[in-house]
């Protein structure tokens, strides 16, 4: 009678895991449907200002922005992350804008914005 060990099948099929493990773990980064509930639950916020402070190469962009009165916001100046550094092109010092932010946590990121001048 012939026995068959499982042993050498199960150490190469365990030893594939790990370097299978980052491909999955992107994939899934990058599924929209996979998003974490913070970000599922993040909701667009419109507000206008001015840019006090906006550099090319910057991801973020001072603004004095007016009050956002969904979130109980009185007028301030605050920084704001740029969820794509392009969004701040041509802007400069002074301009007005309007902007569409989101937050997640305590990151507030500008998805969308146009100058008003």
């Amino acid at each position: 009678m012939r026995v068959f060990s499982i042993f050498p099948a199960l150490v190469l099929t365990l030893s594939l895991i790990p370097a299978a493990l980052p491909l999955a773990a992107a994939a899934h980064e990058h599924n929209p449907q996979c998003a974490s509930p913070a970000a599922k639950k993040a909701a667009v916020y419109t507000a206008t200002g001015t840019i006090v402070m906006a550099e090319k190469t910057a991801e973020t962009v001072a603004i004095r922005h007016d009050p956002v009165p969904a979130l109980n916001w009185p007028a301030m100046t605050m920084n704001f992350r740029l969820e794509d550094p392009s969004l701040a092109d041509g802007l400069k010092k002074g301009d007005a804008v309007r902007f569409d932010f989101l937050q997640v946590g305590a990151v507030f990121t500008i998805v969308d914005m146009e100058p008003l001048n």
